[in-house]
């Protein structure tokens, strides 16, 4: 049996700041450093032992200071990995939230979905699910229980990967994943299913 512990970051300056985020380098607020620190608890509890799991991480600062706060009592080496990263919003990045939402296309007039940039530079969502499948293929050939620390759109990804959705299936994927949240993907030996056992926990 392989469990992978999926973590969401932890609230970041961007979203208070009412910035847009996708590869925008926001660091975690106060309030997210103490539910980075919450987190080790709760990975406790939910049967995962921290000291023999491999770790992957976004490359982003507010991925690495969720991981580097989690494992701040463990000697495990964390490694950063950029398919992890957010969807990029490109040109948009670190701009007024407020302002995006008024100039974004948000739907493909053609009926694209994977193909479809909401504005300039963004990836698609082929691109994140390409990267990100990628990741987790990746990973289910290595051994062991993993922690990986994301943000809340890949997150999606990872799960629809993880149960080997095939990626011209994610056009209309989207879980409401909060900032600091645990969710628990399992394969199991017997049957080979792939089971979300935890959702946004």
């Amino acid at each position: 049996m392989k469990k992978i512990c999926l973590i969401t970051h932890a609230e970041a300056t961007h979203s208070v700041e009412g910035k847009v985020g996708g590869w925008f380098d926001s660091k975690l607020t106060n309030k997210g450093k103490v539910k980075a620190a919450s987190l080790v608890k709760n990975i406790a509890r939910l049967g995962f032992e921290l000291d023999t799991m491999t770790v992957h991480c976004s490359d982003l600062t507010r991925a690495v200071q969720t991981a580097e706060i989690v494992l701040a009592d463990s000697n495990l080496p964390l490694n950063l990995d950029s398919r992890l990263r957010e969807m990029s919003f490109g040109t948009h990045e670190g701009m007024c939230q407020k302002e995006h939402d008024k100039i974004i296309i948000p739907t493909s007039a053609i009926g694209d979905r994977l193909g479809h940039r909401i504005c300039d530079g963004a990836e698609s969502r082929r691109d994140v699910a390409i990267r990100v499948a990628d990741f987790v293929d990746e990973i289910m050939h290595l051994d062991g229980d993993a922690l990986v620390i994301t943000h809340g759109f890949a997150a999606s990804f990872v799960i629809a990967a993880f149960q080997k959705l095939d990626i011209e299936s994610m056009g209309h994927l989207a879980f409401k994943l909060t900032p600091g949240s645990i969710s628990v993907l399992v394969a199991d030996d017997l049957f080979e299913n792939r089971t979300v056992s935890l959702l946004n926990g």
